[in-house]
């Protein structure tokens, strides 16, 4: 089931890119929320990591999960071509954690972006579901 709701917002982008006679470079990472308390493996260590996989990949979308606000400044920072949607699952703002897509500027403009929490309340953010959803439009450059 978990691995199901991960997949929603690839799901929708699939459903709205109209993509025809072009192929691109999609990925998932599980960013690993930043726990204070880690010992070893910490974030420090993953971003560089994660962010040359990136670069060698040369992925034209890619979306995260577990990522708190400050780890996708720090990816984009990284990764100046590319920028990001998406709002933390605790106020629909910043706060918690993120279900973020990152797409490439030069390839991608954003027409429509959208987020609901996979709840019985889909509009507003709220602990009951386990994780928030993005959708979005894009429209090649």
């Amino acid at each position: 089931m978990v691995r199901k709701l991960l997949l929603v917002p690839f799901i929708v982008l699939a459903l709205v890119l109209n993509v025809t006679a072009q192929s691109y470079r999609v990925a998932t990472y599980n960013l690993r929320y930043d726990n204070p308390d880690d010992i070893g493996n910490l974030w420090a260590q993953r971003l560089p990591v994660i962010a040359n996989q990136i670069k060698f990949h040369d992925f034209d979308i890619f979306g995260t999960q577990e990522g708190m606000v400050h780890q996708l400044q720090g990816l984009e920072k990284d990764l100046p071509g590319y920028t990001y949607i998406g709002v933390g699952r605790d106020d629909g703002k910043t706060k918690g954690e993120y279900s973020a897509i990152f797409y490439k500027k030069s390839k991608f403009e954003l027409l429509k972006k959208g987020d609901f929490w996979l709840s019985p309340t889909t509009d507003k953010p709220n602990k009951v579901g386990c994780c928030i959803a993005q959708n979005l439009l894009l429209g090649a450059v």
